[in-house]
């Protein structure tokens, strides 16, 4: 039944058609019941009376039988007799009720008839009155009319005259008239059915061309124009949706120029937006916003966020920025765990979008970097004031002894002297690498390329350190591959490498150890000097900080070596500068391998990167 409604609701023609054909099929109906009504009326009262007649017509001899009391024989005899002409049922009943003669009943049958005194048509004739019912008898199985009549005598009522018809009799000859009926009203509604569909064409045709028309137009063509064949209403509704789809084309163009605006304004800012209704559904996500969640460009618009950005603190923001009312800003920094690890600082504002719908306007900034930065130089500061405050306390402590008294000393003056002259040369090394980093990290060296010789920077670094191993009992040796090409590099600044990372090796291994320095090429074109020790090695929990600016393993010891905790951080900037890469390899214990990777072409500008 659905389907069948649903199926006229999709056509204003079948409507008008079905509409037509539905009045016809019940004026049909009606006029048809109301005739069958009339004609079962006509035929019930002409069969009573046809019924009556036979009736009075049989009453005097039925009277006579019931006078004397005659024989059931006769009374069936009498029945019979009286119903052969007509084809009709013909009972002669007592004043109590009982059957005397039926012509349906043979007259053994007779005691098992019950009592007819209380039928309707029976009372009616006892009353002497003329009695009618229309039922199904319960002795023969049919649908019989009953007309009773009294039988008097003497003016008293001993006895009931019944006769009946089925009601078919009179009836049977209406067939034809139904079946007349019935095709006339097949007639009609065929007529009615053609009728509707030329009338539904002709209404509806415009107005399906229309429609297309107007489904063309919500695809976004606003070429299209609808005919115009009459000054009707339909005509007038032509006219009305040719101006509309006119107007719609200018505002879309206009509006498509300014959200195409408004797209390159927010693609382009470095902050990512949000913008979600007041069910907390997304309406924008900018490209920066999409990146800082890893989604892409099929995900986010019309959908609920948290479905999209599963993070709670920003919906309690969302929260906090609709309830703050309009003109007041939410402030909040988070972080975020995926799909970077990062600090985002959030302003929320209410964004009003209809009179009872509130949503919010989301500004996310990425403040990562900066509180790297900010972590960075105030660790630099703590470190620097430390390294400084270390030879400064010793210096001014050992110049108060000795302004105190021990400058009359000799021998302990000139031991407290040399003291405070190691202590300031550490000032001067530490001095110089935090200007040699700062201008390296601020782009102010610029590298002076040229072929370089690693066989001559080795062996010149070596006869440099050759004295500090001695001194420590550390073996110095160097492998250096044959036919080695020169590599584009700044002698000065590669021998600093070298220096500060054999430096680092023999300060950090022990007495009978052994530091070599190493120089291949292998097969991808370029060239590797790895310096390797036999030294205490790095944990492995140390390996990835190892080269930030004061960053120690072992504080107290390198301290007691002399060291200022920025030889690596020099060293990977200068590696970096030069075009190479830098790897360290550790084993607490075994040793540490550190392996600077040369390209043998130029490929870089010769100025350390900014």
């Amino acid at each position: 039944m659905g389907g069948f409604v649903h199926f006229l609701r999709r056509s204003i023609a079948r409507k008008l058609t079905l509409t037509l054909v539905g009045f016809v099929a019940l004026t049909t109906a009606a006029a048809g019941l109301y005739l069958t009504r009339a004609l079962e009326t006509f035929a019930v009262e002409t069969l009573e009376a046809q019924l009556a007649s036979i009736g009075r017509l049989l009453h005097d001899e039925a009277r006579a039988l019931v006078a004397r009391d005659a024989p059931p024989a006769e009374f069936r005899a009498f029945a019979l007799r009286a119903a052969r002409p007509t084809g009709s049922r013909v009972t002669v009943i007592s004043a109590d009720g009982r059957v005397l003669g039926d012509s349906e009943v043979a007259v053994d049958d007779l005691p098992r008839v019950e009592n007819h005194a209380a039928r309707a048509e029976v009372r009616a004739a006892l009353a002497d009155r003329v009695g009618r019912d229309l039922r199904t008898s319960a002795t023969i199985g049919h649908s019989l009319l009953y007309v009773a009549l009294p039988i008097v005598d003497g003016g008293r009522v001993i006895g009931v005259i019944r006769v009946a018809l089925p009601l078919a009799a009179v009836t049977a000859s209406y067939a034809a008239i139904h079946r007349v009926m019935l095709a006339g009203g097949i007639v009609a509604l065929g007529v009615a059915f053609g009728i509707g569909l030329f009338v539904a064409r002709r209404v509806t045709k415009p107005v399906l061309q229309m429609q297309a028309i107007a489904r063309r137009m919500s695809e976004g063509d606003f070429t299209v124009r609808a005919p115009i064949r009459s000054p009707d209403e339909i005509g007038a509704l032509g006219r009305a949706l040719n101006g509309l789809a006119a107007r719609l084309r200018e505002k879309v163009h206009d509006l498509g120029h300014e959200q195409a605006k408004a797209t390159a304004i927010l693609d382009g800012m470095i902050e990512g937006v949000i913008a979600v209704d007041g069910r907390d559904v997304i309406l924008l996500l900018n490209e920066r916003a999409r990146a800082m969640f890893g989604l892409d460009a099929t995900r986010g618009e019309r959908k609920p966020f948290l479905e999209v950005i599963r993070n709670t603190e920003l919906h309690e923001l969302f929260r906090e920025g609709r309830a703050a009312g309009e003109g007041s800003v939410s402030h909040r920094e988070l972080h975020l765990a995926r799909p970077v690890e990062r600090r985002v600082q959030v302003n929320a504002v209410p964004l009003r979008l209809a009179a009872d719908e509130v949503g919010v306007v989301m500004v996310l900034h990425d403040v990562t970097e900066l509180r790297r930065l900010e972590q960075v130089r105030t660790e630099f500061v703590a470190n620097v004031s430390h390294e400084l405050r270390t030879p400064l306390t010793a210096i001014q402590g050992y110049l108060e002894t000795l302004l105190s008294g021990a400058l009359e000393e000799r021998e302990n003056a000139r031991r407290f002297l040399e003291i405070v002259f190691r202590h300031t040369e550490r000032l001067g090394r530490l001095l110089n690498d935090l200007t040699d980093l700062s201008n390296i990290e601020m782009g102010r060296v610029s590298l002076k390329l040229a072929p370089t010789r690693l066989d001559e920077v080795v062996d010149a670094v070596l006869a440099i350190m050759d004295s500090k191993a001695a001194s420590g009992q550390v073996t110095l040796t160097s492998h250096v591959s044959p036919g080695l090409p020169p590599v584009p590099a700044d002698r000065d600044r590669l021998m600093q490498i070298v220096i500060n990372l054999v430096d680092n090796a023999v300060k950090y291994t022990p007495e009978g150890g052994r530091v070599t320095v190493q120089v291949q090429e292998p097969a991808d074109g370029q060239i590797e000097v790895d310096v390797i020790d036999t030294g205490i090695g790095i944990p492995p929990a140390d390996l990835p900080r190892i080269t930030e600016r004061f960053y120690r393993v072992d504080k107290a010891r390198s301290r007691e070596l002399g060291g200022t905790g920025l030889g690596l951080a020099i060293v990977k900037h200068l590696v970096f500068a030069h075009g190479g890469q830098l790897r360290i390899d550790s084993e607490p214990g075994r040793g540490t391998t550190v392996r600077v990777t040369l390209p043998i072409s130029v490929g870089g500008s010769g100025a350390a990167p900014r």
